[in-house]
């Protein structure tokens, strides 16, 4: 018995769309240059002036410096007193009189409760001028009854009573005196920012620094807090000190300020406190499961402890010897004096230098290097492309391509 078979002939479109996915092979898609590609191009696509660096023990040393700055808020330092009357002070002012008085025996002028008295036939006699207090006007001046206008302005309430003493000494029989600060706004600071409880802080004698102030008012601000304080970004490894004093301001990651330092500064009227979230994250990029932005969650991350919150390289395609961390460096020439620092703080821009550190993890040492190596805010984790991949890639191409065709013939048979 004669069978007839049927032959199976391959269409000339299907060839061609062979022959024009092989030529364009060498522009499969991939996620990142392999680390061959990013060696060459720092010598020959270099627009920017990028190096590439090798991560070794000669300048681990260096690479492991935390780059924290201090001393910053030290250079604001200043002496000064917080007890002065100044523009806006409520003043309480009590008089008291022996003998003939000019007001009126137990008279309470101005006071919250007028019908007060705790006997007239005492030898000794007092007044309170103004029960709801004196307020300094706009000049430094107060005016009293019998007294006047006194300017106040700069003198302490201890200074303010000897004035007021003096100018009653002909006018009354042993006059004394006491004044207290009612209402202190002259001799205040100002908090703002992501403070818990934001606003002015008067001052007192016994000398508020920063970290007493900002302890005061409640702390860091936890109201977008939904985790962990650090994980969402409210901790002091990610906040920074704005802080203002007579026209000059600086800024100082709050972490670095220590209790007692020259950084936690005592505070001085007029001065102003603001605090900034800056989180701090790096990002990932490469042969690696997914792309991401992933915050520090500590004062200090490294490059091993990145790679692992990152969930390290594909096994599949990444090229362990082609890790890297890509970095804008900033000018590491330190100002020489406290002028300089604070100058180089407000004014001038720090200059960048783009680096592309290396690291080869097929090298048993360099694993205890990744563990030395600090991340810096905003680097960027590159995991190079493993060079072999490139053929898989292309069966795979070509298994998505022809498999709706075959499956087509085989359904029709």
């Amino acid at each position: 018995m004669y069978v007839k078979r049927r032959t199976r002939t391959v269409r000339p479109e299907l060839i061609l769309l062979a022959a024009t996915v092989l030529g364009g092979c060498t522009s499969l898609p991939r996620n990142g240059p392999t680390g061959t590609q990013i060696a060459r191009s720092a010598t020959k696509q270099n627009a920017i002036g990028f190096k590439i660096v090798d991560i070794a023990p000669e300048n681990i040393d260096t690479l492991s410096m935390t780059g924290s700055p201090t001393n910053i808020l030290a250079a604001l330092a200043l002496a000064g007193q917080v007890d002065q009357i100044g523009p806006g002070d409520v003043l309480s002012v009590e008089i008291y009189e022996v003998g003939v008085t000019l007001f009126g025996g137990r008279a309470h002028i101005g006071t919250s409760d007028p019908s007060a008295d705790n006997g007239a036939d005492l030898s000794a006699s007092s007044a309170t001028v103004g029960g709801g207090g004196i307020v300094v006007d706009r000049d430094g001046n107060i005016t009293l009854p019998y007294v006047g206008t006194i300017s106040v302005a700069g003198l302490t309430t201890t200074q303010v009573q000897d004035r007021i003493v003096a100018a009653l000494r002909s006018k009354s029989q042993s006059p004394q005196v006491v004044v207290s600060l009612r209402r202190n706004v002259s001799n205040a600071v100002v908090i703002m920012g992501d403070v818990a409880n934001p606003g002015r802080v008067p001052l007192t004698l016994a000398r508020e620094t920063l970290l007493d102030v900002i302890a005061e008012r409640g702390g860091i601000s936890r109201t977008t807090q939904t985790g962990s304080s650090t994980a969402t970004g409210t901790g002091a490894q990610d906040v920074v000190v704005r802080f203002t004093r007579h026209g000059r301001t600086v800024e100082q990651p709050l972490d670095s300020v220590v209790a007692g330092s020259a950084d936690d500064l005592m505070l001085l009227a007029g001065d102003r406190v603001e605090l900034i979230r800056q989180p701090r994250t790096f990002t990932v990029f490469g042969a690696l499961d997914r792309i991401s932005q992933i915050p520090f969650e500590s004062r200090k991350l490294t490059l091993a402890e990145a790679l692992a919150r990152a969930g390290g390289p594909n096994d599949g395609r990444a090229d362990p010897r082609s890790v890297f961390v890509f970095r804008l460096a900033a000018d590491t020439i330190a100002p020489t004096d406290s002028a300089e620092l604070v100058a180089s703080s407000v004014s001038k821009p720090p200059v960048l230098t783009p680096i592309a550190y290396r690291i080869d993890m097929m090298q048993a040492q360099n694993y205890f290097l990744a563990q030395r190596f600090v991340m810096r805010d905003k680097d960027l984790i590159y995991i190079g492309n493993a060079a072999a991949n490139q053929p898989l890639k292309l069966v795979q191409a070509l298994g998505q391509l022809f498999s709706p065709v075959i499956a087509v013939q085989n359904a029709t048979r």
